[in-house]
């Protein structure tokens, strides 16, 4: 098969959708497949990654229109000039909202893959939020063939829409040798002695909360590192670095990757995690391939990563956070066990290998008619 991969940033932004179209491509290119991955960028351009050509297409200046215009761009090359894409995948409505219905018309398969209930995101107004759940339900309906990459938000499409969707969850590559790197010196972090979040700087991932809860907490010798970043927000970022400002034991790396990202999720003493939104967190997932325990807002989204795993907290909340901290550092071998645990669970059921598997069934159910949003 030949799969257009539609919508998502540049594989160098620390992104889900990003680290979802990368691996899962990597994934179908071993399995012979030729996927294309179109990503949002600062520029135009082509060049082939992992043995799959990857489409770079540069900003539109627009905010609300630009992955629509985008989506709709990538749809018409991938029709037009490429040579027989015969699947088209979408991540999240807006790539989809002008485009969905074009491969459709002319005998394609078309896909759209939900990637987190985006209007729950505390960043809009109430109006914004309503707007973006019309727009949710329009697409929904819009387009033939729905999956979606956590099984809350298919048990959502399915109670809210009456639609059926495929749940095909993100997952990990397990850490194998590990890859030098001197990103401890760099920025004068300890060994196995702090706790790691990973993840972009946004306000629905509530790393201002971990930084109070933190700071409150009695952790000594412990650290707290924050690898991400956030270029759309810099207000917020600067908001994170003042809050912390008088804490040296506070530390941003900004974005890791390759080497740098290897040796801080295993040199990581735990893991935290306190959303109030997520789709189905892959940074939550490499934490638990790497055998770390983590503490995670006790959302739908992550209570299907972690399973009878974690330690719990309530989300926007800096308190349970102080509260299991401390409990972590005084108790710390009452929870060992999940270590062992969360890389089993990983093993068992988030492997990228076995998701590609899953996404070719999809497919083949679509154009065999096995599947139809409409019948369960």
């Amino acid at each position: 098969m030949k799969i257009a991969f539609i919508g998502g940033r540049t594989f160098r932004h620390p992104d889900g959708i990003a680290t979802f179209m990368y691996n899962l491509a990597t994934e179908l290119t071993k399995m012979g497949h030729e996927p294309i991955v179109y990503c949002e960028s600062n520029h135009n351009g082509e060049e082939w990654v992992n043995g799959f050509k990857v489409v770079h297409q540069k900003s539109y200046k627009s905010v609300a229109l630009n992955k629509i215009l985008l989506g709709f761009k990538a749809t018409c090359k991938s029709l037009f000039l490429e040579k027989k894409v015969n699947v088209f995948h979408y991540n999240t409505w807006p790539p989809s909202l002008l485009s969905a219905r074009l491969p459709w018309l002319l005998g394609r398969v078309s896909i759209l893959q939900g990637h987190g209930l985006e209007w729950k995101r505390t960043k809009y107004s109430h109006k914004q939020q309503k707007i973006l759940k019309l727009m949710e339900k329009i697409t929904a309906h819009w387009n033939c063939n729905l999956t979606m990459c956590s099984q809350e938000q298919t048990d959502f499409f399915r109670n809210e829409y009456g639609l059926n969707c495929r749940t095909i969850t993100g997952a990990v590559n397990f850490p194998r040798i590990q890859q030098r790197s001197n990103i401890l010196e760099r920025f004068g972090i300890r060994e196995n002695n702090y706790i790691l979040f990973m993840g972009r700087l946004v306000q629905d991932k509530n790393p201002d909360y971990l930084i109070k809860g933190f700071i409150s907490s009695n952790f000594k010798e412990k650290q707290l590192v924050l690898c991400g970043d956030n270029p759309q927000s810099p207000d917020y970022v600067l908001y994170l670095r003042e809050l912390a400002s008088d804490c040296p034991n506070v530390v941003f790396t900004g974005s890791v990757f390759d080497a740098d990202k290897d040796t801080i999720f295993r040199s990581a003493w735990a893991y935290c995690l306190p959303s109030t939104l997520e789709g189905l967190p892959i940074s939550l997932l490499e934490a638990m391939s790497y055998g770390k325990i983590c503490i995670a807002s006790d959302i739908k989204a992550n209570k299907e990563a972690l399973g009878e795993s974690g330690i719990w907290v309530r989300p926007e909340n800096a308190e349970d956070i102080t509260t299991q901290l401390e409990n972590l550092y005084e108790h710390y071998e009452k929870f060992v066990w999940q270590k062992e645990a969360n890389q089993k669970r990983c093993a068992e059921f988030f492997s990228w290998k076995n998701k590609a598997t899953e996404y070719v069934s999809f497919v083949n159910d679509i154009k065999k008619k096995k599947y139809s949003k409409h019948k369960w």
